[in-house]
């Protein structure tokens, strides 16, 4: 498990997140949901060790982050950025295989190039494996860069968990892939990684997270499954949208609706 505790990020004099404390549990697919500037990007980074928390401790499975070696925690957790900024003419293939230098004793083994074929296979873009990069689209480089990750971390540990962080991994796809993300990130779950999601869309939160943290200005609104946190009240709150939240026709989660806002009255043309 990651564990935050009691986290708060001073920058200047900002403050980004205060006394926040969540875990990222193996065998769940936890959503971060919340207004840009709440902190959502900020508690990503700290839980990955880039940014230090002013006050607060992380922990990787019962041990503080900061003494794990960075090797050790490269093998065992990746993240997927926001944005990935590669220009160099790599093919997709040797993106995907860059995931797996923390494991590497020399060269690349033939199970390393191996693992890098099944990650690209994994998120749609087998055929893609000789595409120099720079030529893909937003969306295809994206979801090479999901594949990178999911070759870093796809070998279980000797020892520990396997995480995932993902921050707005479906801002630039499609609905179909979206949804081909998001399904990937919940069978990896399944298959006892604990997988960390930034979301804008609560409709994608309510589908695919067992576990849903809300956060509005730097501070936990609430936090628990999407039927406790994604409510009418909560999300007016937090958003300042009003919503309804209906039952989901074909699945069994929250299905929510945003509610059209009143039309002004249209002006009296003035007088001839």
């Amino acid at each position: 498990m990651i564990a935050l505790h009691n986290i708060t990020v001073r920058i200047g004099d900002a403050t980004l997140v205060t006394d926040v404390s969540a875990t990222m549990r193996p065998g769940r697919l936890t959503a971060v949901v919340g207004p840009n500037g709440a902190g959502k990007t900020t508690l990503l980074r700290v839980a990955t060790g880039e940014l230090a928390p002013t006050t607060g401790t992380v922990e990787m499975d019962g041990r503080p982050l900061d003494a794990l070696p960075e090797r050790e925690q490269a093998r065992r957790r990746a993240v997927l950025p926001q944005q990935s900024q590669l220009h160099f003419a790599f093919s997709a293939l040797e993106v995907v295989i860059m995931g797996r230098t923390p494991h590497l004793q020399g060269a690349e083994s033939t199970r390393d190039w191996e693992v890098a074929h099944t990650a690209l296979r994994t998120v749609g873009m087998g055929d893609f494996a000789d595409r120099d990069f720079p030529t893909l689209s937003g969306g295809e480089q994206q979801r090479v860069h999901l594949a990178r990750a999911l070759a870093q971390i796809w070998t279980p540990p000797e020892a520990g968990h396997r995480y995932l962080l993902l921050d707005e991994p479906t801002a630039s796809l499609d609905l179909a892939h979206q949804h081909q993300v998001l399904r990937t990130a919940a069978g990896l779950a399944a298959d006892g990684v604990g997988v960390l999601a930034i979301l804008h869309d609560l409709n994608l939160a309510a589908q695919y997270a067992d576990h849903v943290v809300m956060l509005r200005g730097g501070t936990v609104h609430g936090q628990g499954p999407p039927g406790d946190v994604l409510t009418p009240a909560g999300i007016a709150d937090v958003f300042g949208c009003p919503v309804r939240v209906l039952t989901h026709p074909t699945q069994s989660c929250p299905l929510i609706v945003a509610c059209a806002a009143a039309r002004a009255p249209t002006p009296a043309a003035p007088p001839a």
